[in-house]
């Protein structure tokens, strides 16, 4: 990582206002408002009775669908296209005219209803250019995994689900696509909600090779928006990006129209916390600019490997990392997974897959506090000082011998993979043992995490097809968002800290004393940092009969 006062993160780029994609591309009286007439892609419009399109929960699982409910899910997903499309239009984006569609306005103000009690709509645009081509964007977006991939900083999983056959009749055309996903957004902290959602993605083309790509929950074609009382963690309303070629670029227009639930703050973090966790457009582009340059890493090797095609697959384990580390500080712990054994100020629990794994003494310790220091700071700290604060046995960067480094061009990325190695008689031996870790930095939420890994597990990393599902990963780290406005720079960080310890032959008291004593002491160090690139040599005096890692 770069020092704090050379690490910047890319700015959007805002877009010079050119002629519509309408305008552009002269395609008569289809797009002509004073005419009233429809878009050919989009169907025929049924009168928006607002009865009419009242349906039953199952209505998306129902591969029997009548004429009439089938075009009332049309007129559905043509208003949610109008207003999509509105937004962009609203928000003086390079579309300047919202697309035909027929009457749906009725239809259309269904996502214009107050947010449930308890929950805000948030509501942001932003235009940007990326670096990558409309068709390789448009592909991501359009594969749940590699989406729920491209934002695993938030999104713990994604998947798809089989749209029914009549709806994939329906919206399968030459200029229209869709798919049905399941997902699951999670932000790493115990008392911050998730939210499971369930939405329908559309891809249709405005115009040739210009294609907007937009979300809808499936609440709003199920009926299930009409209870004011419901409570939810996370609602997409039209939201999604409009996309188009430039030259060996795409340029887009990101779209963030959600209901989220507000967040309570515990008072023990900070009586004076400004929440800043709703999704902005903003935060969507920042995670997939970083996402994509993670993904354009240089490889930097030693000895230990002398070919390219003999390197672990630090891109995986560096997904998997981070997907286990926020089901680690899950707000809900799995009964299956986790022995929880205190959930008060620090929550301590057992790994019960690392038992399963040959880890049968594993415990974690993780909590959230908030810190008066930038997250930029936070994270320059942590970066150069994790090893020392999560594996005792390790007592200067000397004793670890870095084989491999993946890194993006800014160094906002980077995983390394390092063995650690003994020093004894003037002779250097090598430990069977290795430290994986990676520092990602995002104006949303940065991470630095990290996991021990067995001569085994890196042996088996080199063979891609096992290496997802059949490493041993235990992490533990840090995660740091922004305690209020000003990004990297803001003036405090909610930091969540996760600490792993192998302790043998005891009890649960004894257990719950030693995990947090030792978190005490982590939360010490980084407390109150003199120098970012310092940890204090005492660390392992503070608890020193504490069992090391």
């Amino acid at each position: 990582m770069k020092h704090e006062t050379e690490t910047k993160l890319p700015k959007t780029e805002q877009l010079i206002h050119e002629p519509s994609v309408e305008q552009k591309y002269n395609r008569g009286e289809q797009y002509s408002p004073e005419n009233g007439l429809s878009d050919p892609d989009m169907g025929s419009v049924v009168s928006p009775n607002i009865s009419n399109y009242s349906c039953s929960m199952d209505i998306l699982s129902n591969d029997e669908l009548g004429f009439l409910e089938l075009q009332n899910l049309n007129n559905i997903m043509k208003a949610a296209y109008k207003e999509f499309m509105t937004i962009a239009v609203t928000a003086n984006a390079w579309v300047f005219h919202p697309p035909v569609v027929g009457s749906v306005e009725d239809i259309q103000e269904m996502f214009h209803t107050p947010p449930p009690q308890g929950s805000i709509v948030e509501c942001s645009v932003v235009s940007v250019v990326f670096p990558v081509t409309s068709r390789l964007l448009t592909s991501i977006m359009m594969d749940a995994e590699r989406w729920a991939s491209m934002f695993s900083n938030i999104i713990c999983y994604g998947s798809e689900e089989a749209v029914v056959a009549p709806l994939k009749t329906l919206w399968t055309t030459d200029t229209l696509e869709v798919i049905l996903v399941n997902a699951e957004f999670r932000l790493p902290a115990e008392y911050l909600p998730r939210g499971r959602i369930r939405f329908l993605r559309f891809k249709k083309m405005i115009v040739p090779d210009t294609w907007a790509i937009f979300d809808v929950s499936t609440d709003y074609f199920d009926d299930a928006i009409s209870d004011p009382a419901q409570k939810i963690a996370y609602r997409r309303r039209p939201s999604g990006v409009i996309i188009r070629q430039r030259g060996f670029h795409c340029e887009a227009i990101w779209i963030e129209n959600s209901v989220v639930q507000e967040i309570d703050i515990p008072k023990n973090i900070c009586s004076t916390f400004t929440s800043n966790f709703p999704l902005t457009a903003e935060h969507w582009v920042s995670m997939l600019s970083q996402n994509l340059k993670r993904r354009r890493s240089k490889v930097v090797t030693s000895e230990m490997f002398d070919e390219i095609h003999g390197l672990p697959n630090l891109l995986v384990i560096g997904d998997s990392l981070r997907k286990v580390y926020i089901e680690t500080v899950s707000p809900f712990p799995r009964e299956k997974t986790w022995d929880l054994f205190s959930d008060d100020k620090v929550r301590i629990l057992r790994d019960m897959n690392a038992h399963s794994s040959g880890y049968p003494n594993d415990y974690i310790a993780s909590t959230t506090i908030y810190i008066p220091q930038t997250p930029l700071r936070l994270l320059t700290f942590m970066d150069t000082n994790n090893v020392k604060l999560q594996w005792l046995s390790i007592k200067s960067q000397a004793q670890l011998k870095t084989s491999v480094v993946f890194f993006s061009e800014d160094e906002s990325n980077c995983i390394s993979l390092r063995a650690k190695v003994d020093t004894g008689d003037g002779e250097v031996v090598e430990a069977l043992e290795f430290f994986v870790q990676e520092t990602s930095l995002d104006e949303y939420c940065s991470f630095v995490i990290s996991s021990r890994m067995s001569e085994a597990d890196v042996h088996l990393s080199l063979i891609p097809r096992f290496c997802k599902e059949s490493l041993c990963l235990r992490p533990s780290g840090f995660a740091i968002m922004p305690a209020g406005p000003g990004g990297l720079q803001s003036n405090a960080s909610l930091v969540t800290i996760c600490i792993r310890r192998e302790l043998e032959n005891m009890k649960v008291d004894r257990v719950i004393e030693e995990m947090s004593g030792y978190m005490n002491a982590v939360v010490d160090q980084i407390t109150h940092i003199q120098s970012p690139n310092v940890v204090e040599d005492d660390l392992n005096s503070e608890w020193n009969n504490t069992t090391t890692l």
